[in-house]
């Protein structure tokens, strides 16, 4: 299980300070909603990498373990995507920029597959604006739909987005 988590820092921040990241306290358990206090520990933490158009870091992510349920949950920082490395604004620059007719920073094959999978789920972000209340029109022109959500999303925040997004549906956005 994966909690997407606001730390309020970015990429090189997150990765200079490591361990030593505020990760959160959990009351309870979001799987089986076990409250008693103490019931979810940090049980460790596996290093992912992070990756923008100028560098990338190797980060700590924390695991945390229900002793009730002997669930796993994950807290990702709500820069990165799950399973994907790149980070959320890395991917929406590239998608944003081709739109656009600029040249991308990013590997034409890299950029195809995160157009594919945003061209992909294009129903489920109408689908999530749709439900807070948006009232949107559809165009059968994928291009100017695909431009249009893009723009919402930055104007939304990315990061926002991510966190209010998950779960929305499916797991999130760019999911397969």
């Amino acid at each position: 299980m994966i909690i997407i988590h606001d730390f309020g820092i970015d990429l090189k921040e997150y990765a200079a300070r490591g361990k030593e990241n505020d990760f959160p306290i959990l009351d309870a358990c979001p799987n089986c909603k076990c409250s008693a206090h103490g019931n979810v520990h940090r049980n460790g933490y596996y290093w992912r990498f992070g990756v923008t158009d100028e560098e990338t870091m190797k980060i700590p992510i924390c695991r945390l373990r229900c002793l009730v349920c002997k669930k796993s949950i994950s807290v990702l920082p709500d820069f990165l995507i799950p399973y994907f490395q790149h980070t959320i604004h890395t991917i929406l620059k590239g998608v944003h920029q081709f739109l656009q007719k600029k040249k991308a920073n990013v590997s034409r094959q890299l950029l195809r597959f995160h157009l594919i999978r945003y061209y992909k789920n294009l129903n489920w972000i109408h689908s999530f604006f749709t439900d807070l209340g948006q009232v949107l029109g559809v165009s059968k022109d994928r291009k100017k739909v695909a431009t249009k959500y893009i723009i919402m999303i930055l104007d939304f925040g990315e990061s926002s987005f991510l966190r209010r997004s998950w779960g929305h549906l499916s797991s999130h956005f760019m999911a397969n």
